[in-house]
């Protein structure tokens, strides 16, 4: 079953999480980081869930554009736990994340893979997305 993550999943989101980051986080600052992206309204955080368990998570926000028809949804976690990443819960989490951001008026989605994970490039391409240029980035001084 997918739905909306809640208060209550903040723990189990944040293990996830730590299984997928090559440096370690804090865990109080990655509880809080969950706590403000549950309460976002550009922002949908859902979770699979079996049998009580949280087996998976996707973050997605909205990103307002000016001058086009749609906004531009971006995928920025997808993470599905290790034991249960054969049973289709990916493509359901996608499906979750899709069908929020159209609901807030995105016409196009955007996702940026671990590029150090060649499955995750391979699960979006066969999902439909297409491959494109990277975008220039530039970190920002605290």
């Amino acid at each position: 079953m997918i739905r909306q993550a809640t208060n209550k999943d903040i723990e189990t989101i944040s293990q996830l999480c730590a299984h997928c980051q090559s440096d370690e986080i804090d865990k109080r600052q990655m509880h809080r980081h969950i706590k403000h992206l549950l309460n976002q309204d550009l922002v949908s955080v859902s979770v699979a869930e079996l049998c009580g368990l949280v087996a998976g998570v996707v973050v997605c926000q909205v990103i307002p554009q000016l001058g086009l028809s749609g906004h531009v949804g971006r995928i920025s976690t997808i993470i599905v736990d290790e034991p249960f990443r054969d049973m289709t819960l990916g493509r359901q989490l996608l499906n979750a994340a899709e069908q929020a951001l159209r609901a807030k008026g995105c016409d196009h989605i955007e996702v940026v893979p671990s590029y150090q994970k060649d499955d995750a490039q391979s699960f979006y391409i066969h999902c439909g997305f297409h491959l494109t240029p990277e975008r220039l980035t530039k970190p920002l001084a605290a």
